[in-house]
């Protein structure tokens, strides 16, 4: 059994979001049986009210202001990548079972990244490791590929990783750190630069004894509304890429995924 966990602000179309996660569960229905679980919150304001949040502990960390996302403007500042470990690891102290998946509410499935999870998660069921990360790396690594498989720590070694993807994170129960080590570990530099974004603090859940992966992957994020019907994976990643270039300087950054864009193939 698999505890599948929804974790943060709820984002993007509700109902396109389900439509486009139902093919992962459908798949995930093949291999294993699975609880889901809704940690999400609506918006800042409703945090103190929200169901998915109302048996948390206190939030050690500033959780910024409002949330627009892909709004520039409106972009949550605060210290939300120590906010989001948070956030995962209250749920999986609410839950139970020997492995967790975390999903984000905002995130968009292509077929393709769904055979590299399914098969990923296999390993991790069978034992052979502890911790994998998807996501999409724009601006190092392979862009756009179809897989490319990473190791981020092998059991036993001290050193974690600085970044790591973080869309999609399974982990065996016992392979991850406890609440009050992460927790402890991220506090610890509170204030730091590193501690505003995801991809820097979800390090601090990889304990001495876990090996871990990151997979980059055709994963994307919503980072639209899409309130005229099911959008194709194509329209998808364009928005995605676009919300990434919104000055000059950053364009040229993203050149290489655009151009990776503009040559692919799409269904």
């Amino acid at each position: 059994m698999i505890d599948v966990v929804y974790t943060g602000d709820l984002r993007s179309t509700k109902s396109v979001s389900e439509q486009n996660h139902k093919l992962f569960f459908d798949e995930l229905d093949k291999v294993t049986k699975y609880r889901v679980h809704d940690f999400t919150v609506s918006n800042l304001a409703d945090i103190i009210s929200s169901p998915g949040e109302k048996d948390f502990t206190p939030c050690p960390f500033d959780r910024g202001g409002k949330d627009q996302y892909w709004v520039r403007p409106y972009h949550r500042r605060g210290e939300g990548g120590g906010v989001q470990v948070w956030q995962f690891m209250n749920a999986v102290e609410l839950t139970e079972n020997p492995f967790i998946i975390r999903m984000r509410p905002d995130l968009w499935f292509t077929k393709d990244s769904i055979d590299v999870i399914i098969k990923e998660l296999k390993l991790i069921l069978n034992g052979d490791y502890n911790i994998a990360f998807f996501g999409s790396n724009w601006l190092e690594g392979g862009i756009g590929c179809y897989h490319e498989k990473i190791e981020l720590s092998k059991a036993g070694e001290k050193e974690v990783p600085q970044r790591t993807e973080d869309f999609l994170i399974i982990a065996r129960r016992d392979g991850l750190k406890s609440y009050k080590e992460t927790i402890d570990g991220l506090v610890a530099i509170k204030g730091a630069n590193g501690i505003r974004s995801g991809n820097k603090c979800f390090r601090f859940i990889i304990p001495k004894h876990s090996q871990a992966f990151k997979h980059l992957c055709q994963l994307y994020l919503l980072r639209t509304t899409y309130n005229k019907g099911y959008p194709t994976d194509k329209q998808v990643c364009y928005d995605y890429l676009m919300s990434y270039c919104k000055s000059e300087h950053e364009e040229g950054k993203m050149k290489p995924a655009l151009d990776w864009y503009k040559g692919k193939k799409w269904d």
